[in-house]
């Protein structure tokens, strides 16, 4: 019997397979490969591997100097790794550092269609700057520095994920603002920018700010939006995803909302157990984890957890069919003359 096919690394992280095995290319000396290694195992929860991948493309590895445009890509995504956990002022150091070190090297090279280039670092570098203000409670410092990003690159050329992560901190400004109808409205551009290629997990990622926003409105749209997103993100063990989106449908649900509030922590259990060190030092001065959450989820226990990857999702992960891809244009769509009365995320 033949082994399987190798999936590509960009397939990986950013295409149709988030879910693949791509330890073996953590190791690559080609920094392309690793750094597309890297993406992958961190939108797998996978952080500590996630490390091990991208940490010699900042400091430089077999006796070699780090290249500029990989070093700034690793520390950008290294710091979307700890924003992920609430450590939103180590996330900003690591920015800073990705900025500096794109902005030394100059705008050299041709452009990528994943943003895989000198624009796209400085871009990943600039919004996780304005990610980082704001998970640190300065949102008028995070609308500046989101506004200068979307300045910066007013009349350069993006690809689908700059122009995509532009959209996802907006609505994140604008929830963070009180105002979900332009948090609305600004999911609802972001999920239009994607097309069927692009990749699974940046299509979940907005359905979640999608869901989220409508979840704010107090709209009946949001639950089964949500339950899809948990639904596939458990199914293709993208825990990162997971347990964010079980935590805002337990909102959603409040009549479920111990169920859904287990899967979070289940899915929580399985990240911090497959954190770094530095990771683990961090996670518990977080203050966007949930306290009861984040006790729950001690490192210690995490053994009980240890078969999350092989696990089917729980028999109650869809307590109603699963949103169609039409059901999710239509949600796509949602906006005006369909907000329902109800509770405020």
């Amino acid at each position: 019997m033949s082994e399987p096919a190798e999936v590509p690394l960009r397939d990986a992280a950013f295409g149709a397979h988030p879910d693949a095995d791509v330890h073996g290319a953590a190791r690559s000396t080609d920094p392309r490969r690793r750094w597309l290694a890297g993406v992958a195992l961190g939108g797998q929860g996978l952080y500590a591997a996630a490390v091990t991948a991208l940490a010699p493309l900042l400091h430089g590895h077999n006796g070699r100097g780090s290249d500029p445009l990989f070093a700034s890509l690793a520390a950008s995504t290294l710091a979307s790794h700890h924003r992920q956990l609430g450590c939103h002022g180590p996330a900003r150091d690591l920015d800073a550092r990705a900025l500096a070190l794109i902005l030394g090297a100059g705008s050299s090279g041709r452009a990528d269609p994943d943003d895989v280039d000198a624009a796209g670092a400085e871009l990943d570098a600039r919004l996780g700057l304005a990610a980082d203000e704001l998970g640190l409670g300065r949102l008028a410092l995070a609308r500046q520095l989101h506004g200068r990003a979307e300045e910066a690159f007013r009349d350069r050329p993006l690809g689908w994920r700059g122009r995509l992560r532009l959209r996802w901190v907006a609505a994140e400004l604008a929830l963070a603002a009180g105002e979900p109808e332009r948090a609305l409205n600004e999911a609802q551009k972001g999920f239009h920018l994607l097309s069927p290629p692009d990749s699974l997990r940046h299509h979940l990622k907005s359905e979640l700010v999608l869901g989220v926003a409508l979840n704010t409105l107090g709209s009946s749209e949001a639950a089964p939006l949500l339950q899809k997103v948990v639904d596939r993100t458990w199914t293709l063990r993208l825990a990162p995803l997971a347990w964010p989106s079980a935590l805002v449908l337990a909102t959603a649900l409040p009549a479920e909302q111990d169920h859904w509030h287990e899967l979070a922590r289940r899915a929580l259990s399985h990240v911090i157990g497959r954190s770094g060190a530095a990771q683990w030092r961090l996670i518990p001065g977080s203050p966007w984890l949930p306290s009861w959450l984040l006790r729950s989820s001690d490192r210690s226990a995490t053994k009980e957890w240890s078969n999350f990857l092989t696990d089917k999702a729980p028999d109650r992960v869809k307590v109603r069919p699963a949103a169609s891809d039409r059901d999710v244009e239509r949600h796509s769509a949602v906006g005006r003359g369909s907000r329902d009365d109800g509770p405020d995320l």
